[in-house]
């Protein structure tokens, strides 16, 4: 009895087991559950039509419920067909043996679909973020998703959907998807993307993840990593046409890591944002439409390059903006460099340092520095608000050579204020320039030494830049040596003077050269006329005159200079008397040209000498007028006029020349009384050449005729001298 009892309790357990198993594995298939879940899914999601053929029921064994599933359910949302592929509906096993079945728990299991018909169900969505997002958003792609529905009392009380997407072409403001692939989560109130690919604003991405919650208000954040390859092309799209105009071709290959976080409201407008971008710059180089010029900067910079170069971007809602970069470079065909940029952006306010070596050729003319084959190291940091540049610091080294400026403020292009300012400058292994310039109640310039080879410029006043225009105060300039590409140098120069707008309205000023001879200069302002009178007087003129070709060779002599001025056109009378003039190249040519051979030989010795040189000149901004050149030595005199275009470079003179002896000689047969005649004995020989001088500097063409009377004019000048 007891065998048997056992044999049938055996058999009842193993059929137990094996409808248990049955079920879990395959299930039984009925259709007395279709009206069932149809009902239940009609309950819980309005407006859906359902149509269940069969149905297999399975057991769940881990959460001891059953489950009931289909395939391929014909249901529709509002007439639309959703290509779902399998529902299944979870059923408690304690209500099932009561006889009142409730659902806690539905899952559906999608076909992939097309955006584009999603749309065609979402549209009938209460209004939401989520709603507008994918109605306004997404332009076409195809998903697929598993929805979990979780139910209380048959009621939906949450959610979860999972699936992937691929294809996806979307925009959310200046964010833009294109084909793009991830896989997803959602749930009530937050989900996450992963496993990101395509294109974004047009960099690949080949890794990333975001996450949102949107409990409250719509939060994204998340981490993208690319390889990135930019060409023209994608260049155009990235930045604004105004920028990227003058590139004639640019490429770039490096990496780049965006991490992100974006804030939305309800209606989905941006209120809040931090981008951090980090990656690398393996190879990148700019070919400029346009060559760029810069200040003091010798060559054009025709294209850039960068290599091993790293940078980090962070943008942030609040504007609290910073871009770093820092690697290598190079400029046109120069050798690689490394620098170092920094920007902090903060309320329209700009912070920028820069730590950079420079091996392009600098060329500063009122220093006279040139940093040719030489790397130069910049280092500065500056800020700039609308139109206002302050440059804390300014550090210009290369060896021994420094310039530094502390606290220069610059405001609409023109300087505003500075505190200080060092210069040591070295030239052939010797200081040229050694100056200390402090901005105070008085403009202070002190200093050992300073390179004057291009002093004149200083005494310009009618250059067009107005970068000193707000500048109106006294200055004094105390210079121990000031030196010259001629072997003159000037001691202890002392200079009181006021700058009124920028440019000197008064100055006196001294300087002693060697041997008790000394440079007096002095403007000051004509009241009646408004215009400025500069007067200078020195025993070696040529340290003032050394900058002008014209003047070659000029050594010896005193130079006055009267001239009167405004900023439109300026007077000038020079003057200088006993000097002499060797290997000027000019003079050589016209005298070889002339046939001149004993001047061309008194050039090459101890130079031919002059008595003295009275010349006119009138300037204005486009034309040096030439209005009277006169010189009268023991062996030639020269009469001369022209012009020089000064925007071209165009000379042209012309004139005459006399030797001193066939003058003297003609002058002694004049009438002590009575009109200048031009002699009759012209069979005595001729007088002299009238010669004409034109052409670009460089390539200036002379010409010469032979004369055999001169002109009244010329007569006068002799008379004039020899009286």
């Amino acid at each position: 009895m007891k065998k048997i009892l056992l044999t049938v309790v055996l058999f009842l357990f193993l059929a137990i087991i094996s409808i248990v198993g049955y079920l879990v594995i395959f299930g039984y298939e009925t259709n007395k559950f279709n009206s069932l879940l149809e009902n239940k899914i009609k309950s819980s999601l309005s407006n859906v039509t359902v149509n269940i053929e069969k149905i297999k029921v399975k057991i769940n064994i881990k959460n001891l419920n059953f489950f009931i599933t289909t395939s391929e359910p014909r249901i529709k949302y509002r007439g639309n067909a959703i290509g779902i592929k399998r529902v299944d509906a979870y059923i408690k096993l304690n209500s099932f043996l009561s006889g009142k079945p409730n659902i806690n728990k539905v899952n559906i299991t999608s076909n992939e679909i097309n955006i584009d018909k999603t749309k065609d169900i979402v549209k009938y969505f209460k209004p939401s973020n989520f709603k507008k997002f994918f109605l306004n958003d997404i332009e076409k792609g195809k998903l697929l998703f598993n929805i979990d529905l979780f139910l209380k009392n048959n009621e939906i009380i949450n959610f979860e959907i999972n699936g992937y997407v691929k294809n996806l072409f979307a925009s959310v403001e200046d964010i833009n998807l294109k084909d793009s692939s991830f896989i997803y989560l959602i749930g009530k109130d937050s989900g996450e993307i992963n496993n990101i690919r395509g294109f974004l604003n047009g960099f690949q991405i080949n890794s990333g993840y975001i996450k949102f919650d949107n409990s409250k208000l719509l939060n994204i954040n998340g981490n993208l990593k690319s390889d990135v390859v930019l060409n023209q092309l994608h260049l155009n799209n990235i930045l604004k046409k105004k920028i990227q105009q003058n590139f004639k071709d640019f490429k770039l290959i490096g990496s780049l890591q965006k991490k992100f976080q974006i804030q939305f409201d309800q209606t989905l407008k941006i209120t809040d944002y931090r981008l951090e971008a980090s990656g690398n710059i393996q190879k990148s180089k700019i070919k400029l439409q346009e060559p760029q010029k810069f200040l003091f900067v010798k060559n054009e910079i025709k294209n850039i390059e960068l290599e091993k170069s790293e940078f980090q971007i962070n943008y942030t809602g609040n504007k609290e903006n910073s871009l770093n970069v820092n690697g290598t470079y190079k400029i046109n065909d120069n050798f690689f460099q490394k620098f170092n940029f920094k920007q902090l952006e903060k309320f329209n306010s700009k912070k920028i340092s820069i730590d950079v070596n420079f091996d392009d050729e600098i060329d500063i003319p009122i220093l006279n520095y040139n940093s040719k084959n030489q790397v130069i190291n910049i280092n500065t940091v500056f800020q700039i608000k609308k139109n206002k540049i302050n440059f804390e610091k300014f550090n210009f080294s290369q060896g021994k050579n420094k310039i530094n400026i502390e606290n220069l403020n610059i405001e609409n292009m023109n300087l505003i204020k500075f505190n200080d300012i060092t210069v040591k400058t070295y030239k052939k292994n010797k200081v040229n320039n050694d100056l200390q310039i402090s901005y105070g109640k008085t403009v202070k310039i002190t200093g050992q030494n300073y390179d004057a080879t291009n002093l004149t410029k200083l005494l310009d006043q009618n250059g067009s830049s107005n970068f000193l225009k707000n500048i109106n105060k006294e200055i004094s300039i105390k210079i121990n040596e000031i030196s010259n590409n001629v072997s003159d140098k000037l001691f202890d120069f002392n200079l009181i003077g006021y700058l009124e707008k920028g440019k000197f309205s008064k100055i006196v000023s001294k300087g002693e050269f060697e041997d008790g001879k000394y440079l007096d200069i002095s403007l000051r302002e004509d009241k009646n006329t408004n215009k400025k009178i500069l007067e200078v007087y020195s025993d070696l003129p040529k340290l003032l005159l050394s900058n002008y070709k014209f003047f070659d060779g000029l050594s010896g002599g005193q130079l006055l200079i009267f001239s009167s001025y405004d900023d439109n056109n300026s007077n000038i009378n020079l003057s200088i008397e006993k000097f002499k003039v060797k290997d000027a190249p000019g003079l050589v040519k016209l005298f070889s040209l002339a046939d001149f051979g004993g001047m061309v030989d008194a050039l090459s010795g101890e130079g031919l000498s002059f008595e003295k040189l009275d010349m006119y000149m009138e300037k204005n901004n486009q034309v040096l007028n030439l209005k009277e050149l006169y010189a009268i030595g023991p062996s030639i005199s020269v009469l001369m006029e022209g012009y020089v275009d000064t925007k071209t470079g165009l000379v042209s003179l012309r004139g005459t020349m006399v030797p001193a002896k066939t003058l003297n000689k003609f002058l002694s047969k004049l009438p002590i009384v009575g009109d200048i005649l031009i002699p009759k004995e012209i069979g005595e020989g001729l007088f002299g050449i009238s010669f004409k001088m034109k052409g670009m500097p460089g390539k200036i063409k002379i010409t010469v005729n032979p004369i055999k009377s001169l002109t009244p004019r010329f007569i006068q000048k002799a008379l004039k001298r020899a009286k």
